[in-house]
């Protein structure tokens, strides 16, 4: 079938193996905010602003994380048992790509916009100066922290709007499987015309069924 490789591989191939990466990048972001939690320390995935926030919006923030990440994950297991349930299973998936570079394109702007995960200038920084042992960064060392930045935020675009098409094509591909599937199924399928109650009364009587007798 044309327009269904991408790349290397099949587009459905390669939506499973997106689906799987995205996957695991849920649980290990699920554990960073677990372990966050019961260390008390602030999660990787959750980024604020310069001002500490509030108990109400970091209880707030970390249960809407979890969730997040709980149907990000279910969307990327639909995507595994869409061969068995259909091409709608993709729609999830897609539909969590799309919204993950609209919020991350967002998330330049303000940085709590985005998915769990969305990589920050702020996470970033934050990063950087640890490493450094908490001093803060300035002149070249700010500059070439914010080119790396620049240049794996880039890459993490062009990465999720890679999963978004094959997530598209590959749709597309299977719900034309299923149509073939079905149009085949109904050409094999042997259909008998019964007769109607005037038919059936009109035909001889060595055609009707023997009379039940008992014994």
């Amino acid at each position: 079938m044309s327009g269904t490789r991408s790349l290397c591989c099949r587009v459905n191939t390669a939506t499973h193996v997106s689906a799987i990466f995205y996957l695991a990048c849920n649980l290990l972001m699920g554990v960073d905010l677990i372990f966050g939690i019961i260390q008390g320390k602030e999660p990787f995935i959750i980024s604020y602003t310069e001002q500490k926030p509030a108990h109400g919006r970091h209880v707030f923030d970390i249960g809407t994380n979890l969730i997040t990440l709980a149907l990000m994950s279910v969307s990327s297991v639909l995507v595994l048992i869409s061969h068995c349930k259909g091409p709608l299973c993709i729609v999830p998936f897609g539909m969590f790509m799309c919204l993950d570079v609209a919020l991350s394109l967002l998330s330049l702007f303000d940085a709590p916009w985005g998915l769990p995960g969305t990589p920050t200038y702020r996470n970033a920084l934050r990063i950087a100066a640890n490493l450094k042992g908490g001093v803060k960064l300035e002149g070249e060392e700010l500059n070439r922290v914010t080119m790396i930045f620049g240049v794996l935020f880039v890459l993490y675009i062009l990465l999720k709007v890679y999963m978004f098409q094959v997530a598209v094509r590959s749709f597309y591909a299977l719900k034309q499987d299923w149509g073939d599937s079905v149009y085949r199924t109904d050409r094999n399928t042997v259909r008998v015309k019964l007769p109607s109650y005037d038919d059936a009364l009109k035909m001889k009587a060595e055609a009707m069924p023997p009379a039940y007798q008992e014994s």
